[in-house]
């Protein structure tokens, strides 16, 4: 059997640091990759349709080929960080690898108040700013009444505390 690996699920809303924490985090891994399953979900062209828009079809394809790529990077014994809205319901996707392969699976949602959001958002690049889109789903977010363990608080973190705590931390493992 394969020396235990981790695959740490980064997810929250727009603005919280996903793509920062996540990219840090891999950094800091022995061997690791960094799966921005935003990237993935744009190769689409023909046929785009916005993730809230989509109706399921193409997160499904996000989703095969997210759980593809973490495979092939399980089996060559990298960690992988996954960084994506992902909505507790959404971690069946990663039922299967966890089956398959000796595992940690980590499913951390990092949040933050709308104040922090809206500041982090304007600060993007003109094309990547979400506006009102941020806070929906943030909000979303707090529908889901996702259990609290998981829930990470960025507002007033750094970077480098953000990830220590979220390597440290049992918390945030999935049980299965």
């Amino acid at each position: 059997m394969n020396k235990e690996k981790n695959v740490f699920v980064i997810t929250g809303p727009c603005g919280v640091g996903k793509s920062t924490v996540s990219h840090r985090l891999a950094q800091t891994l022995d061997k690791s990759s960094h799966i921005n399953a935003d990237l993935i979900y744009e190769m689409v062209v023909g046929g785009y349709e916005f993730p809230w828009h989509d109706e399921g079809k193409l997160t499904e394809l996000l989703w095969l080929n997210v759980s593809s790529l973490t495979s092939n990077f399980l089996d060559n014994n990298f960690n992988v960080v996954i960084d994506y809205i992902v909505f507790p319901e959404q971690l069946k996707y990663l039922e299967k690898i966890r089956c398959q392969h000796n595992i940690v699976l980590k499913y951390v949602v990092l949040m933050a108040n709308e104040e922090t959001i809206r500041m982090r958002d304007e600060k993007r690049a003109p094309e990547e700013v979400m506006g009102d889109r941020a806070i929906e789903v943030l909000n979303e977010f707090r529908d889901k009444k996702i259990d609290s363990k998981y829930i990470l608080d960025t507002s007033d973190k750094k970077i480098e505390d953000i990830v220590l705590e979220i390597k440290r931390e049992e918390r945030f493992i999935v049980k299965g």
